[in-house]
């Protein structure tokens, strides 16, 4: 028994359950959805649009033309290095594909507006190589998570001023993670596999013009549990009875709250300035999960749950970007995204390094009579942290680069 809480508890100290869904750029949160708001820094909630924004503010869309429909793929490129007293590992190459579908319809002669998109809210992962670890072998440290959203939408234009719009969100969630599975030692032995959920959540918006120059918007998202089962953990305890599998469960794992505003202004036609904050409540959910293994083969014991002591803060992320059509056809975007990082010192982990926190982007839009195409670039710049847990004397360096393309069609 005491061998299998010292392999749970090893992994507790890296805290290896606290899952952050990808392209996470801002805490678990991508800094935007669609190539159009990614070319902004994510600075969208005020911004009239279309069905490439159906995931952000469900107020605005079907604003510039009745019905649209749109594609789009989003890949993020994560570039890691682990570090502690003895080594230093730089990840392996990965790439996380982020597909998204949107379709918004306004009803003739109405003031409602319908739509639905699905989107990858995140595909954030770890694939750490030849880690030397304390029992002297080299094994492998890895993660992956992603997180797939459906929000059916639904906008109502009260007058011209004044946009509502509310959505549900219906989330499923896939994870996975190892800490060195090959080594037997009570710092490793792990293999988490098939953890899966569904979360829902609602999104409500506004949108007010003030004039023919002003804009300012608002959301607000509900939290969204997710508790994942059906997976299994593969434990590795060498001589004493090598690998064993159980059922594996995750609970108390919360998507947060969030609150948005932003603001839009158009100084001069053709040219769009946007700003926007917004408060995530990750103190409130990534706190302490916890993890249930049962049913384990016969002769191996029943284990308590293990809690994870992750204990993130609140995040402010600000954002500001510029929309500039050069003419008829050709559009350039450019914005600043900033989100304090949310991983105290003392929590840091190897397995999901949620660290960014400055990102610089740029963006494309070339509009083809009913068809627009719009590309985008994403830097998140490196972020260093150290650990500050005398038990867990790491460093990592985390960076990414995204790009993002879409294909929006309007009748």
């Amino acid at each position: 028994m005491k061998k299998v809480i010292a392999v749970l508890g090893a992994v507790a100290l890296l805290g290896g359950l606290s899952a952050a869904p990808a392209g996470a750029t801002n805490g678990m949160d991508m800094i935007g959805y669609g190539a159009r708001a990614i070319g902004m820094g994510g600075a969208d909630i005020a911004v009239d649009s279309d069905a490439s924004s159906v995931s952000g503010n469900p107020a605005v869309v079907s604003q510039v033309v009745p019905n649209s429909a749109n594609v789009g793929l989003t890949v993020l490129m994560p570039e890691l290095t682990y570090k502690d007293p003895y080594q230093t590992v730089d990840g392996e190459n990965q790439y996380f594909f982020m597909p998204s579908l949107g379709y918004v319809h306004t009803l003739a002669g109405t003031p409602w507006a319908l739509g639905i998109g699905a989107f990858a809210q995140g595909g954030m992962g770890v694939d750490f190589q030849d880690v030397m670890t304390s029992a002297g072998t080299r094994d492998e440290m890895t993660s992956e998570v992603g997180y797939l959203r459906v929000n059916p939408l639904v906008s109502y234009k009260v007058n011209d001023s004044l946009s509502l719009g509310a959505t549900v969100m219906i989330g499923y969630t896939m994870m996975k993670f190892s800490l060195f599975p090959d080594t037997a030692g009570t710092n490793s032995g792990l293999d988490v596999e098939d953890l899966t959920s569904w979360g829902y959540a609602a999104k409500f918006g506004a949108q007010y013009k003030i004039g023919p120059q002003w804009s300012v918007g608002a959301t607000y998202t509900t939290e969204a549990k997710i508790d994942m089962d059906g997976g299994t953990a593969t434990l590795n305890f060498g001589n004493q009875g090598g690998k064993v599998e159980y059922d594996a469960e995750m609970s108390d794992f919360t998507w947060p709250q969030e609150v948005e505003f932003g603001v839009a202004y158009v100084p001069v036609k053709g040219l769009t300035l946007a700003a926007d904050v917004k408060w995530i409540n990750w103190s409130a959910t990534i706190d302490k999960p916890k993890l249930k293994l049962s049913n384990p083969p016969a002769g191996f014991p029943e284990l308590p749950d293990q809690e994870f002591d992750m204990g993130w803060d609140d995040q402010w992320v600000y954002a500001i970007g510029a929309e500039y059509a050069i003419n008829a056809v050709h559009t350039v975007r450019a914005g600043f995204n900033y989100g304090n990082n949310p991983v105290p010192d003392d929590k840091l982990n190897p397995l999901f390094p949620a660290i960014p926190t400055t990102h610089l982007t740029l963006g494309y839009g070339a509009n083809l009579g009913k068809w627009s195409l719009d590309l985008a670039y994403e830097h998140a710049f490196e972020e260093e942290q150290t650990s500050s847990n005398p038990q867990m004397p790491i460093e990592i360096a985390h960076s990414q680069n995204t790009v993002s393309i879409g294909a929006t069609y309007r009748y």
